[in-house]
């Protein structure tokens, strides 16, 4: 089955959580992820999706998330740079 991916952002942030060792999730991906969420199905329902991903094989460095349609990796990402995400996604948009 095909389905169309009708938003014109897509972020995958990584919500994995291992019994031990480094995860994002411990470090905040579920609340960053929720807020997020929130804010793009409130204001921009239309072009941006969060998603709650699972491992992206960077649990070492921090959160990762990854953008579409930029094809990026972000890494080292912490709950604080919430604002920094919407500003950026917001600008991205412009482009698109």
């Amino acid at each position: 089955k095909k389905e169309n991916i009708n938003s014109k952002i897509e972020i995958y942030i990584c919500n994995f959580k291992r019994e031990s060792g480094e995860n994002c999730f411990d470090r905040g991906a579920k609340e960053l992820t929720d807020n997020l969420k929130a804010w793009a199905k409130k204001d921009y329902p239309q072009d941006i999706k969060v998603v709650r991903g699972g491992c992206l094989g960077k649990c070492s460095e921090g959160i990762a998330m990854a953008c579409y349609p930029e094809k990026k990796l972000y890494l080292e990402v912490n709950p604080t740079d919430e604002l920094e995400i919407k500003k950026g996604l917001i600008e991205a948009l412009k482009t698109i």
